[in-house]
């Protein structure tokens, strides 16, 4: 994972031990995905807190992901192992101190890097889009405070793909556009054996074992006929 900055390790007058994991009530699923991903997701991410949820003016963003691409099943296709990439958005005032929630959406873009190297422009592959009632449902309190767990279906997939890029882009409900730094990966695909690169629901093999419950945030998917590789998130 992207490592964080120093600030970020604990919250004003709060212990940086981690508290005792809870369980997703959000449909089961995102449970499934903090105790199921083929090794990527450590349990002190989901942390549940009665404490009041932290508001105010959102003024930076930062996300982290796993270099491991995760694998998971797909229930609406029948169980079919379905490979993404899994993070964690946050949202910081004027300060990275302790992180606050929000009311926007999320978008995400993925590009492959791997011709940067012989003076070519990055690739667009996947854009997923978070609408604002999925973001509230993705809120999870971690050691870092709270945040947004993301789980990003990779359609597109393709396991000679090796260096990649995301670009977040939140928008709040009133105000202007923020932008995450961009994050670098040189991807691990070790969970993904025996995926081989996209497959449609009607051809998509049955559960190989490697695989776990779906994630919310791997909803409806629809493609923009003009617009490319593009997918509105749904949490349900």
């Amino acid at each position: 994972m992207e490592s964080l900055p120093q600030e970020m390790t604990k919250e004003k007058g709060k212990s940086n031990r981690a508290p005792a994991a809870a369980s997703f009530p959000f449909y089961c699923l995102l449970f499934a995905f903090s105790f199921g991903l083929t090794g990527c997701v450590s349990t002190g991410w989901f942390s549940g807190s009665s404490d009041k949820l932290p508001t105010g003016n959102v003024c930076q963003v930062v996300a982290t992901w796993q270099h491991q691409v995760a694998v998971t099943a797909d229930p609406a296709h029948g169980g079919a192992p379905t490979p993404g990439i899994a993070g964690r958005l946050y949202l910081f005032g004027p300060e990275i101190d302790f992180p606050l929630i929000g009311d926007g959406t999320a978008t995400v873009d993925l590009y492959d890097d791997s011709s940067k190297a012989a003076g070519k422009k990055p690739v667009l592959l996947e854009e997923w889009r978070i609408d604002a009632d999925t973001l509230k449902r993705l809120l999870r309190r971690d050691t870092i405070g709270w945040g947004y767990t993301l789980f990003l279906p990779w359609g597109t997939y393709r396991p000679d793909i090796t260096q990649v890029h995301l670009a977040l882009r939140y928008e709040p409900a009133k105000g202007t556009p923020l932008y995450a730094p961009n994050s670098s990966l040189s991807l691990d695909h070790s969970a993904c054996a025996g995926l081989a690169g996209p497959k449609t629901p009607e051809t998509a093999p049955a559960s190989n074992g490697h695989a776990t419950a779906m994630p919310s945030t791997a909803g409806q998917v629809s493609r923009p006929s003009a617009a490319g590789p593009s997918r509105n998130v749904s949490g349900g």
